[in-house]
Protein backbone atom coordinates (compact mmCIF):
# COMPACT_ATOMS: atom_id res chain seq x y z
CA UNK A 1 0.00 0.00 0.00
CA UNK A 2 1.31 3.32 -0.96
CA UNK A 3 1.84 6.21 1.24
CA UNK A 4 -1.46 7.79 -0.13
CA UNK A 5 -3.62 4.83 0.30
CA UNK A 6 -1.82 4.77 4.12
CA UNK A 7 -3.48 8.32 4.61
CA UNK A 8 -6.86 7.42 2.77
CA UNK A 9 -7.09 4.82 5.12
CA UNK A 10 -5.85 6.21 8.27
CA UNK A 11 -8.69 9.25 7.70
CA UNK A 12 -11.35 6.64 7.03
CA UNK A 13 -10.31 5.11 10.21
CA UNK A 14 -10.55 8.42 11.94
CA UNK A 15 -13.98 9.08 10.39
CA UNK A 16 -14.62 5.24 11.80
CA UNK A 17 -14.07 6.29 15.26
CA UNK A 18 -15.73 9.66 15.72
CA UNK A 19 -19.17 7.84 14.31
CA UNK A 20 -18.32 4.16 16.29
CA UNK A 21 -15.70 4.89 18.84
CA UNK A 22 -16.47 8.62 19.97
CA UNK A 23 -20.45 8.54 18.78
CA UNK A 24 -21.07 5.00 20.53
CA UNK A 25 -24.31 4.97 22.32
CA UNK A 26 -23.34 1.65 24.42
CA UNK A 27 -20.92 3.56 26.60
CA UNK A 28 -20.37 6.73 28.68
CA UNK A 29 -16.62 6.80 28.28
CA UNK A 30 -16.47 10.37 26.26
CA UNK A 31 -18.59 13.22 26.56
CA UNK A 32 -19.44 12.80 22.89
CA UNK A 33 -21.02 9.17 23.61
CA UNK A 34 -25.11 9.67 23.31
CA UNK A 35 -24.62 12.99 22.74
CA UNK A 36 -27.52 14.80 20.68
CA UNK A 37 -25.52 17.96 19.92
CA UNK A 38 -22.19 15.95 18.41
CA UNK A 39 -24.59 13.58 16.09
CA UNK A 40 -26.11 16.82 15.05
CA UNK A 41 -22.47 17.93 14.39
CA UNK A 42 -21.11 14.73 12.85
CA UNK A 43 -24.11 14.10 10.53
CA UNK A 44 -23.49 17.86 9.41
CA UNK A 45 -19.85 17.76 8.91
CA UNK A 46 -20.18 13.94 6.95
CA UNK A 47 -22.64 15.47 4.31
CA UNK A 48 -21.30 18.57 3.47
CA UNK A 49 -17.99 16.57 3.01
CA UNK A 50 -19.43 14.22 0.93
CA UNK A 51 -21.23 17.23 -0.91
CA UNK A 52 -18.19 18.91 -1.05
CA UNK A 53 -16.61 16.33 -2.43
CA UNK A 54 -18.97 15.31 -5.15
CA UNK A 55 -18.68 18.78 -6.64
CA UNK A 56 -15.06 18.40 -7.23
CA UNK A 57 -14.14 16.51 -10.02
CA UNK A 58 -10.28 15.37 -8.81
CA UNK A 59 -11.86 14.82 -5.34
CA UNK A 60 -15.66 13.09 -6.58
CA UNK A 61 -14.30 9.48 -6.03
CA UNK A 62 -13.94 10.18 -2.32
CA UNK A 63 -17.79 11.17 -2.40
CA UNK A 64 -19.75 7.54 -1.77
CA UNK A 65 -16.96 7.13 1.50
CA UNK A 66 -17.90 10.55 3.20
CA UNK A 67 -21.84 9.66 2.46
CA UNK A 68 -21.18 6.28 3.90
CA UNK A 69 -19.97 7.96 7.27
CA UNK A 70 -22.71 10.47 6.85
CA UNK A 71 -25.17 7.78 6.95
CA UNK A 72 -23.45 6.00 9.99
CA UNK A 73 -23.84 8.93 11.60
CA UNK A 74 -27.46 9.65 10.69
CA UNK A 75 -28.46 6.20 11.91
CA UNK A 76 -26.88 7.61 15.72
CA UNK A 77 -28.99 11.01 15.17
CA UNK A 78 -32.29 8.74 14.36
CA UNK A 79 -31.34 6.15 17.50
CA UNK A 80 -31.45 9.04 19.61
CA UNK A 81 -34.28 10.80 18.57
CA UNK A 82 -35.58 7.23 19.73
CA UNK A 83 -39.15 7.59 18.08
CA UNK A 84 -39.72 4.03 16.78
CA UNK A 85 -38.91 2.33 20.57
CA UNK A 86 -40.70 -0.42 21.99
CA UNK A 87 -42.21 -0.31 24.97
CA UNK A 88 -39.96 -2.81 27.33
CA UNK A 89 -41.53 -5.08 29.91
CA UNK A 90 -39.09 -4.58 33.06
CA UNK A 91 -40.58 -7.84 35.36
CA UNK A 92 -38.39 -10.25 32.46
CA UNK A 93 -35.05 -9.17 31.80
CA UNK A 94 -34.12 -10.89 28.66
CA UNK A 95 -37.36 -9.72 27.01
CA UNK A 96 -36.28 -5.97 27.72
CA UNK A 97 -32.84 -6.83 26.66
CA UNK A 98 -34.56 -8.23 23.39
CA UNK A 99 -36.63 -5.27 22.77
CA UNK A 100 -34.27 -2.60 23.62
CA UNK A 101 -32.27 -4.47 20.83
CA UNK A 102 -35.21 -4.49 18.44
CA UNK A 103 -35.83 -1.18 18.85
CA UNK A 104 -32.15 -0.24 17.94
CA UNK A 105 -32.59 -2.53 15.05
CA UNK A 106 -35.87 -0.34 14.11
CA UNK A 107 -33.52 2.80 14.17
CA UNK A 108 -30.38 1.88 12.31
CA UNK A 109 -31.77 -0.43 9.78
CA UNK A 110 -34.90 2.14 8.40
CA UNK A 111 -32.03 4.75 8.45
CA UNK A 112 -29.36 2.72 6.44
CA UNK A 113 -32.12 1.93 3.71
CA UNK A 114 -33.85 4.91 3.31
CA UNK A 115 -30.47 7.04 3.06
CA UNK A 116 -28.80 4.37 1.03
CA UNK A 117 -31.84 4.75 -1.45
CA UNK A 118 -32.07 8.85 -1.24
CA UNK A 119 -28.42 8.62 -1.99
CA UNK A 120 -28.72 6.98 -5.68
CA UNK A 121 -27.89 3.74 -4.84
CA UNK A 122 -29.51 0.24 -4.95
CA UNK A 123 -29.39 -2.31 -2.28
CA UNK A 124 -26.91 -4.58 -3.69
CA UNK A 125 -24.77 -1.91 -3.01
CA UNK A 126 -25.02 -3.00 0.72
CA UNK A 127 -24.70 -6.49 -0.23
CA UNK A 128 -28.49 -6.98 0.35
CA UNK A 129 -28.83 -9.94 -2.52
CA UNK A 130 -29.13 -13.10 -3.60
CA UNK A 131 -25.54 -13.68 -3.93
CA UNK A 132 -23.62 -16.55 -3.65
CA UNK A 133 -26.24 -17.94 -1.22
CA UNK A 134 -24.80 -21.78 -0.60
CA UNK A 135 -21.57 -20.94 0.54
CA UNK A 136 -23.47 -18.21 2.74
CA UNK A 137 -25.69 -20.64 4.02
CA UNK A 138 -23.25 -23.50 4.79
CA UNK A 139 -20.83 -20.87 6.16
CA UNK A 140 -23.10 -19.14 8.28
CA UNK A 141 -24.79 -22.48 9.55
CA UNK A 142 -21.57 -24.10 10.78
CA UNK A 143 -20.16 -20.77 12.38
CA UNK A 144 -23.58 -20.26 14.15
CA UNK A 145 -23.60 -23.82 15.36
CA UNK A 146 -20.35 -23.97 16.55
CA UNK A 147 -20.89 -21.02 18.68
CA UNK A 148 -23.58 -22.21 20.22
CA UNK A 149 -21.91 -25.27 20.92
CA UNK A 150 -18.57 -23.20 22.85
CA UNK A 151 -21.34 -21.01 24.31
CA UNK A 152 -22.67 -23.78 26.27
CA UNK A 153 -19.53 -25.33 26.75
CA UNK A 154 -18.62 -22.08 27.89
CA UNK A 155 -21.31 -21.91 30.70
CA UNK A 156 -21.69 -26.03 31.89
CA UNK A 157 -20.99 -25.07 34.86
CA UNK A 158 -24.35 -22.72 35.16
CA UNK A 159 -26.12 -25.64 33.12
CA UNK A 160 -29.12 -25.36 35.53
CA UNK A 161 -30.01 -22.21 33.61
CA UNK A 162 -31.14 -24.38 30.48
CA UNK A 163 -34.21 -25.62 32.33
CA UNK A 164 -35.62 -22.23 31.45
CA UNK A 165 -34.35 -22.33 27.44
CA UNK A 166 -37.61 -23.10 25.70
CA UNK A 167 -38.88 -19.93 27.38
CA UNK A 168 -35.76 -17.56 26.89
CA UNK A 169 -35.05 -18.93 23.17
CA UNK A 170 -37.74 -16.54 21.19
CA UNK A 171 -35.89 -13.71 23.16
CA UNK A 172 -32.32 -14.97 22.61
CA UNK A 173 -32.86 -15.29 19.08
CA UNK A 174 -34.50 -11.87 18.46
CA UNK A 175 -31.26 -10.29 20.19
CA UNK A 176 -28.79 -11.91 18.36
CA UNK A 177 -30.04 -11.39 15.07
CA UNK A 178 -31.61 -7.52 15.64
CA UNK A 179 -27.63 -7.08 16.22
CA UNK A 180 -26.18 -9.21 14.19
CA UNK A 181 -28.56 -7.98 10.79
CA UNK A 182 -28.35 -4.40 12.15
CA UNK A 183 -24.12 -4.75 12.93
CA UNK A 184 -23.56 -6.24 9.65
CA UNK A 185 -25.31 -3.69 7.82
CA UNK A 186 -24.33 -0.24 10.05
CA UNK A 187 -20.21 -1.07 10.76
CA UNK A 188 -19.77 -2.99 7.69
CA UNK A 189 -22.09 -3.02 4.47
CA UNK A 190 -22.13 0.73 3.78
CA UNK A 191 -18.77 0.83 3.70
CA UNK A 192 -16.96 -2.31 2.61
CA UNK A 193 -17.88 -1.93 -1.23
CA UNK A 194 -17.39 2.09 -1.33
CA UNK A 195 -13.95 1.42 0.49
CA UNK A 196 -12.90 -1.05 -1.71
CA UNK A 197 -12.54 1.64 -4.52
CA UNK A 198 -10.74 3.92 -2.45
CA UNK A 199 -8.31 0.92 -1.03
CA UNK A 200 -8.88 -2.14 -2.59
CA UNK A 201 -10.38 -4.94 -0.74
CA UNK A 202 -8.37 -6.09 1.64
CA UNK A 203 -7.10 -2.81 3.06
CA UNK A 204 -11.27 -2.07 2.91
CA UNK A 205 -11.42 -4.99 5.19
CA UNK A 206 -8.71 -4.30 7.77
CA UNK A 207 -9.93 -0.35 8.24
CA UNK A 208 -13.66 -1.97 9.07
CA UNK A 209 -12.77 -4.56 10.97
CA UNK A 210 -9.88 -2.16 13.00
CA UNK A 211 -13.48 0.50 13.80
CA UNK A 212 -15.42 -2.72 14.68
CA UNK A 213 -12.84 -3.60 17.14
CA UNK A 214 -11.65 0.16 18.55
CA UNK A 215 -15.71 0.31 18.84
CA UNK A 216 -15.60 -2.77 21.21
CA UNK A 217 -12.69 -2.00 23.57
CA UNK A 218 -14.84 0.39 25.80
CA UNK A 219 -17.82 -2.07 25.81
CA UNK A 220 -18.98 -2.99 29.29
CA UNK A 221 -18.58 -6.93 29.10
CA UNK A 222 -16.87 -8.62 31.34
CA UNK A 223 -14.36 -10.66 29.08
CA UNK A 224 -11.51 -12.28 30.26
CA UNK A 225 -8.47 -10.03 29.91
CA UNK A 226 -10.56 -6.73 29.82
CA UNK A 227 -11.76 -4.27 26.83
CA UNK A 228 -8.19 -4.36 25.07
CA UNK A 229 -8.04 -8.27 24.65
CA UNK A 230 -12.34 -8.08 23.86
CA UNK A 231 -11.02 -5.42 20.94
CA UNK A 232 -8.31 -7.62 19.40
CA UNK A 233 -10.82 -10.54 19.47
CA UNK A 234 -13.64 -8.34 18.05
CA UNK A 235 -11.19 -7.25 15.23
CA UNK A 236 -10.69 -10.70 14.59
CA UNK A 237 -13.92 -11.72 14.11
CA UNK A 238 -14.80 -8.39 11.89
CA UNK A 239 -11.87 -9.74 9.42
CA UNK A 240 -13.84 -12.70 8.98
CA UNK A 241 -17.21 -11.32 8.65
CA UNK A 242 -16.40 -8.96 5.99
CA UNK A 243 -13.90 -11.68 4.06
CA UNK A 244 -17.03 -13.91 4.15
CA UNK A 245 -19.48 -10.77 3.06
CA UNK A 246 -17.04 -10.36 0.12
CA UNK A 247 -16.79 -13.98 -0.90
CA UNK A 248 -20.69 -14.35 -0.50
CA UNK A 249 -21.46 -10.58 -2.27
CA UNK A 250 -24.37 -10.95 0.47
CA UNK A 251 -25.23 -11.36 4.37
CA UNK A 252 -26.44 -14.50 5.15
CA UNK A 253 -23.21 -15.84 5.86
CA UNK A 254 -22.00 -13.01 7.95
CA UNK A 255 -25.01 -12.48 9.58
CA UNK A 256 -25.53 -15.82 11.01
CA UNK A 257 -21.45 -15.98 11.58
CA UNK A 258 -22.37 -12.55 13.93
CA UNK A 259 -25.03 -13.82 15.78
CA UNK A 260 -23.25 -16.61 16.63
CA UNK A 261 -20.98 -15.05 18.63
CA UNK A 262 -23.32 -12.63 20.12
CA UNK A 263 -24.69 -16.17 21.42
CA UNK A 264 -21.72 -16.87 23.23
CA UNK A 265 -21.97 -12.69 24.62
CA UNK A 266 -25.51 -13.07 25.67
CA UNK A 267 -25.54 -16.57 27.50
CA UNK A 268 -23.42 -15.22 30.55
CA UNK A 269 -25.95 -12.72 30.41
CA UNK A 270 -29.04 -14.78 30.40
CA UNK A 271 -27.44 -16.57 33.49
CA UNK A 272 -26.16 -13.55 35.27
CA UNK A 273 -30.34 -12.66 34.73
Amino acid sequence: MNVKKLIIAALLCLGGVMVFVLGSPYYRTFPTNWNLRYYLALVTFFLLLALVFKRVNSLARYSPAAYALFIAASALLFLKIGILNIPSNEVNPLQEIALDKLSQFLHVVSAILVLTLLGGDNLKSIFIRKGNWKYGLKFGLISFASFAVLGVILQWEARGMFANLPAALPWLLLFVFSNSIMEELWLRAIFLKKYEVLLGRWAAILVTALVFGTSHVFATYDFPGGGLVFGVVVFVLGLVGAQAMFKEDGLIGPVLFHAGYDLVIIIPILNSL
